[in-house]
């Protein structure tokens, strides 16, 4: 009997949220395997979770990690098991009914492709409003030429092979703030990605994530990565690094402002860690 799809959530400080997330996933038309990784949150999420802490393998760190220490935490212990496919989830997001049984029909059917991410929908913490419909490239070649400029498969949205994260190995912790950029420009550099073209995730934006104050941080790491991949006979190569040139010298609020006005309105102010990227 095939096993179930490992669905990996780490959870820091996210007492507001982490119920709806592991309720987006324990609905799911496909039976999943549940692994929080409890990143030294303040409150333990055992404790916030109740009775449901029964059906979830939860890891507790009595230290904060980090988001990419404490993913591969837990991707040592699932990699450890039969699972076929592990999906990310983050602990402020909620996965749609039919998102993971969609992603695993999609990878038995296409054998090339390493990760599958889907379309998500941006809502704010505060209001629950939408902000803005994600979409990414679909097909593998369109995805690499993003990949020269960025992120192109929104992370907490991803399905990926378990025999590939075993060939790749973890998440970088040099890159603390584009550690899944990082990631996935490894995994392209050897294997195929895809999107699945429908919203089946809903991506909340958080006004104390990704701050402002951050930005700058961002960016450098994704230049750094940019460099560590270049490909100098590639144009979008050279491209995607004038880009990230040019984010330095744009005002944060500014670039904010812009992102905001061509890719569809927020409600209100603009959140500070706009995912657009």
């Amino acid at each position: 009997m095939p096993s179930k799809p490992a669905v990996l959530i780490a959870a820091y400080n996210a007492d507001k949220t982490i119920e709806r997330a592991v309720d987006s996933v324990l609905s799911s038309t496909e039976p999943c395997h549940i692994y929080i990784v409890d990143d030294g949150s303040r409150v333990p999420v055992r404790n916030i979770l109740g009775r449901r802490a029964g059906e979830i393998e939860i890891i507790r760190l009595e230290k904060n990690r980090g988001p990419a220490a404490a993913r591969n935490i837990g991707l040592t212990v699932i990699l450890e098991r039969d699972h076929d496919f592990v999906a990310i989830l983050d602990a402020d997001d909620a996965a749609y009914a039919a998102r993971f049984e969609k992603q695993v029909n999609f990878l038995k059917q296409h054998p090339e492709v390493a990760a599958v991410g889907t379309w998500a929908r941006l809502i704010d913490e505060r209001t629950g409003a939408t902000l803005l419909y994600s979409k990414k490239p679909t097909d593998a070649g369109a995805i690499q030429k993003k990949l020269f400029f960025n992120i192109a498969v929104i992370h907490p949205s991803a399905m990926f092979r378990a025999d590939i994260l075993r060939q790749v190995g973890p998440y970088s912790e040099r890159y603390p703030a584009a550690e899944d950029y990082e990631f996935f420009r490894r995994i392209a550099a050897k294997f195929a990605l895809a999107n699945i073209p429908e919203y089946l995730l809903d991506y909340q934006v958080s006004w104390q994530g990704q701050s402002m104050a951050r930005r700058r941080r961002q960016l450098y790491d994704r230049l750094r990565i940019q460099m560590k991949y270049f490909v100098p006979w590639q144009w979008r190569a050279w491209a995607g690094v004038a880009k990230t040139l040019l984010a330095f010298c744009v005002p944060t609020e500014l670039s904010v402002r812009w992102k905001c006005a061509l890719h569809g309105p927020f409600a209100g102010q603009h959140p500070a860690n706009s995912p657009i990227r």
